[in-house]
């Protein structure tokens, strides 16, 4: 059976944009008679040994809707250059914090590693209120642990107690490196533990029914309807964004002569190729340019008549009093 569950989801200690979550890592058996559903014997002295690892270890969803509500799997997707991906998965939050502990889940009680951490309610606001209404229907969801070989102590690959047996098998030398909450059934071979040996061969990679992967194939069908259907609503709404902004600037255009229009003739031809809120202020603020320059121009013009007018007039004064022969008599 599996006994990976969230056990707590609350804002204890609140602190903006994280969701507090408690939750069963995975169970502590007392021998190798005892085992999960891909034969893996959990000892509590190697998990204390390898508990340290826990904390930073990240919170993985691999959503099934394009709304990042609902998850589903692991998120695998490939392996290259003998390392596992998961691109299809989605760090949602952090492991803070991880101990051994007695806990009933499930109706038994068990002695299990426990993690307690923080999801980002901010970033994934709908699978934090799906979260919240599962718990609320007392239907807890499930999770899965990743681990791998503790490559700091020079161990690309799980080391286990008496080697890679395929059931009772006891990991004594590794990393906690996911936790993915699950969608799917624990009792699938792909929603059971994921173990990450650094290299995983032809075999362990098809170990996903087909059933499973028809399940993907239809979700990212799905996924690539979506990502198209929101491209047409995109380019609807831009292709309206921008007659809006040529139906605005036409009209602000009418004030304007078309000899003033002519100023930002340039602009005008790239705004109608690429319309934009500034290109409409750009030129507007050139046609008003071009009118203030008219204006000075204008009256620069102007005070030149009057200077050259008002030479005119002292130079009539001049003639009118100028005498071609002076008369002194006047004088005395």
């Amino acid at each position: 059976m599996s006994y990976k569950a969230i056990i707590e989801l609350n804002t204890k200690d609140k602190v903006t944009g994280r969701t507090y979550i408690k939750w069963v890592v995975h169970e502590i058996h007392p021998d190798t008679s005892q085992y999960n559903l891909n034969g893996i014997t959990w000892k509590e002295q190697y998990v204390l040994n390898n508990i340290d690892s826990v904390r930073g270890m990240p919170i993985c969803v691999e959503f099934l809707d394009y709304d990042k509500s609902e998850p589903f799997g692991h998120g695998m997707t490939d392996v290259t250059d003998k390392e596992v991906k998961f691109e299809n998965s989605q760090v949602v939050g952090v492991t803070e914090n991880g101990w051994i502990d007695t806990i009933e889940v499930n109706g038994r009680t068990i002695k299990a590693l426990i993690a307690e951490g923080y999801i980002y309610d901010q970033r994934y606001p709908n699978f934090v209120s799906w979260l919240k209404a599962k718990m609320y229907d007392d239907d807890f969801p499930e999770t899965s642990v990743e681990i791998c070989g503790k490559t700091s102590d020079g161990h690309p690959k799980i080391v286990y107690e008496s080697g890679d047996i395929p059931k009772g098998r006891v990991p004594m030398i590794y990393d906690y490196t996911g936790d993915a909450i699950l969608g799917i059934k624990p009792s699938d071979d792909s929603a059971v533990l994921l173990e990450l040996n650094h290299y995983v061969n032809k075999k362990e990679k098809e170990k996903m029914d087909e059933e499973t992967q028809q399940k993907i194939a239809e979700l990212n069908q799905k996924l690539e309807d979506a990502k198209a259907t929101i491209q047409t609503l995109t380019k609807y709404k831009e292709d309206a964004e921008n007659k809006n902004l040529v139906a605005e600037l036409n009209s602000k255009l009418k004030s304007y002569s078309q000899e003033e229009q002519d100023a930002a003739k340039e602009k005008i031809t790239e705004f109608n190729s690429k319309p934009t809120q500034e290109g409409v202020q750009s030129i507007l603020n050139e046609i008003n340019s071009f009118i203030a320059n008219k204006i000075i121009e204008s009256r620069n013009s102007k005070t030149d008549v009057e200077v050259n007018s008002h030479s005119n007039i002292y130079s009539d004064m001049y003639e009118v009093n100028k005498k071609d022969d002076t008369d002194y008599s006047d004088i005395y």
